[in-house]
């Protein structure tokens, strides 16, 4: 066994125990807004999102150029990317 297979093994251990801890926050969260919400991990499969901010992984996957957002819902990116323009 490589180093490397090592660390990809705990990184995807890791990986699993932050989606399990991220599924129970979302129930908890559910919970405190006391009405139904869907809160969901995007993850592109395409290698060309590498670089791309949450924000627009967000709105491809949503179709927002296509459909523009949604009516009726509160989106909320909660892993924002940090703008690089001064206020």
């Amino acid at each position: 066994m490589t180093k490397s297979y090592n660390e990809q093994q705990v990184l995807e251990r890791q990986v699993r125990e932050w989606t399990a801890e991220l599924k129970r926050l979302a129930g908890q969260i559910a919970a405190a807004k006391r009405q139904s919400c869907a809160i969901m991990m995007i993850t592109p499969l395409d290698a060309d999102y590498a670089d791309v901010v949450p924000e627009l992984i967000t709105e491809d996957a949503m179709r927002v150029l296509n459909y523009g957002w949604p009516e009726g819902f509160e989106v909320e990116v909660l892993n924002q990317s940090i703008s690089l323009i001064d206020p």
